[in-house]
Parts: C-alpha cells; structure tokens; sequence
C-alpha cells in the first residue's frame, strides 16, 4: 500500500471529486472541495469564455497583468532592501556602543570616535 492511498481515493483522481474521510467534518469536506476547484482553474475558465475576447484585448490584458506583477515584485524588493537597511543600522549602532564600552574597558579614554563613525557609514 502506497501513502497517497492513505488519503486519495480512487474516485478522486478522476476530476473535480471528493470521498468524506474517516472523521471529517462538513466544512473540512467542502474547504477540500474549494480548493481542488480553485486549483483546476475552472472558474477562471468559465469567467474568461463568457464573453469572446479579440486576441489584440487578451495580448493587451496579458501585458497590463505582466506589468502588475512586475511592479508588486520590484515592491516586494524595495520592502526587502528596507527591512535589511534598518537591521543593518541596529546592528551598527550596537557594534559601535560594543565598540565604546570596550574601549572605556581597555583605558583608551583619549581615543578619537570619529574614525569608528566613518568606517562603519560604508
């Protein structure tokens, strides 16, 4: 006996079908269901050949849809390289107080802290 067969039934294979398991609610049956449907793109399908679509409208549709994607990721990017920066400036700011204690510690009460500020805006 395979695993798959521990949960897919025969009969669910075959298309959009789902066989109530062993214990399974109601809505965990339906939500099972959903989710196959939405994955088989059904829906979609039937929403797109409502109506006839010219292929210029659909290549024009496609590339406006590209570009939305194209922008949410370059969003995505930019939230990204902010988060970095931000934990970046804490990891400085604790390595420089590390810095001073440490030279408080050693005796180096003359020292110049302009140079420690300067090498770590790089």
């Amino acid at each position: 006996m395979t695993s798959y067969q521990n949960y897919y039934q025969p009969d669910e294979r075959a298309g959009i079908c789902v066989v109530r398991r062993k214990g399974e609610s109601d809505e965990d049956l339906l939500k099972r269901f959903r989710k196959k449907y939405t994955k088989s793109g059904i829906a979609r399908e039937l929403r797109d050949r409502m109506y006839y679509e010219k292929p210029s409208e659909k290549k024009k549709r496609k590339k406006m849809q590209s570009i939305r994607m194209l922008e949410r990721e370059q969003e995505k990017i930019e939230e990204m390289q902010i988060k970095y920066e931000k934990s970046k400036n804490k990891r400085r700011s604790v390595k420089f107080k590390n810095r001073k204690e440490n030279s408080y510690d050693s005796g180096d009460r003359g020292q110049d802290y302009s140079s420690i500020y300067e090498s770590d805006k790089d």
